[in-house]
């Protein structure tokens, strides 16, 4: 019966939670988020126009990037809305031969690619149409 009757008593139930509530200090704590909320950023008119400019002047999708604080891919998508032209850069032959001594002397892919401003890829398909056997990852041939 003491059980029922502890449970069954609504005023003591309130004046327990009244007292637990006292008991919290008043005001709510700075919360800090775990992790940071993505920040979206419409450009102007007048900025995209701007980004157009610096691409045809020569900026890479990664320099216009960093300068309107947007990603690389936003930048190729606005360009694309701007019927803007893709540019490809292409390596020189002078770049190709030096590609092809840096990846015979034993450098890796991505090395060679740092060193000559490209990705890593456009270094192995120059070689291939080149004609250079290419290495696995362990650096035995293919």
């Amino acid at each position: 019966m003491e059980l029922i009757g502890r449970y069954s008593n609504p005023f003591e139930q309130g004046e327990r939670l009244r007292d637990l509530i006292e008991m919290v200090p008043r005001g709510s704590p700075e919360v800090s988020a775990g992790t940071r909320k993505q920040v979206h950023r419409r450009l102007r008119p007048a900025e995209i126009e701007e980004l157009v400019a610096g691409h045809q002047a020569g900026a890479t999708a990664y320099q216009l990037a960093d300068r309107f604080r947007i990603h690389s891919t936003t930048v190729l998508s606005l360009l694309e809305r701007q019927s803007v032209a893709r540019r490809n850069r292409r390596l020189s032959s002078t770049q190709i031969d030096q590609a092809r001594e840096l990846y015979v002397a034993g450098q890796s892919l991505a090395k060679v690619g740092k060193q000559l401003g490209c990705h890593a890829n456009t270094v192995r398909l120059v070689l291939l149409k080149a004609g250079v056997r290419m290495r696995d990852c362990q650096g035995r041939e293919l």
